[in-house]
C-alpha cells in the first residue's frame, strides 16, 4: 500500500501521512467493508481517494492527471486480483503434493530453520536436499502455471 501511494505522490512524508489517513479511514469505514470482496482492493480504493484528495489540496499534481491516477489505481487493483489468483493456485498445488513433499516445504520455510538442520533431521546431504526442493518447486510452478493458464482459457 505504501509503495502504491509513494508512486503517486513521490514525497515520502506525504506518502506516510496519506498511509496513516488510509488506516484511520479504513478503521472508521470497516463496518462498510464487504467480506466477500478483496480487502486489499477495498483499502487501495481508499488510498486512491486519499491520494487524489491530498494532491488536489496541495496542487502538486500538475504532472499527474486525474485520468492517469485512475488508470494507475485500476492497474493496482488488477495486480491485486492476479496475486490473489496466483496465491490460490499455489495453495491448491501445495495441497495436491504428497504429504512428504508438503512437510519438506513447510520445514524449509519455517522461520529460523536452516537447510543444514533439515538435512540433519532428514538424513540427507545438503546438496540432495536442495535438489529435492528444486524438484518440488518446479512441480509447484508447473502446477500453478497450468491452473492459471486454464483459468485464463475459461
Amino acid at each position: 500500500m505504501y509503495a502504491y501511494i509513494l508512486t503517486l505522490v513521490t514525497n515520502r512524508n506525504d506518502a506516510e501521512d496519506i498511509l496513516q489517513d488510509v488506516g484511520v479511514t479504513a478503521w472508521q469505514k470497516f463496518s462498510e467493508y464487504d467480506p466477500q470482496r478483496d480487502f486489499v482492493a477495498w483499502a487501495c480504493g481508499i488510498a486512491h481517494f486519499k491520494v487524489l484528495e491530498s494532491l488536489r489540496a496541495s496542487r502538486k499534481h500538475a504532472t499527474l492527471s486525474d485520468a492517469l491516477l485512475d488508470e494507475l489505481h485500476a492497474e493496482m487493483v488488477a495486480m491485486g486480483d492476479l496475486l490473489d489468483r496466483q496465491h490460490q493456485a499455489l495453495e491448491d498445488c501445495l495441497t495436491a503434493l504428497p504429504e512428504q513433499d508438503r512437510a519438506l516445504i513447510a520445514q524449509r520455510y519455517h522461520p529460523g530453520v536452516t537447510i543444514k538442520q533439515i538435512a540433519r533431521e532428514t538424513g540427507r546431504t545438503v546438496a540432495a536436499l536442495y535438489k529435492a526442493l528444486q524438484r518440488i518447486h518446479e512441480r509447484l510452478f508447473d502446477c500453478a502455471s497450468r491452473k492459471l493458464t486454464g483459468e485464463a482459457l475459461s
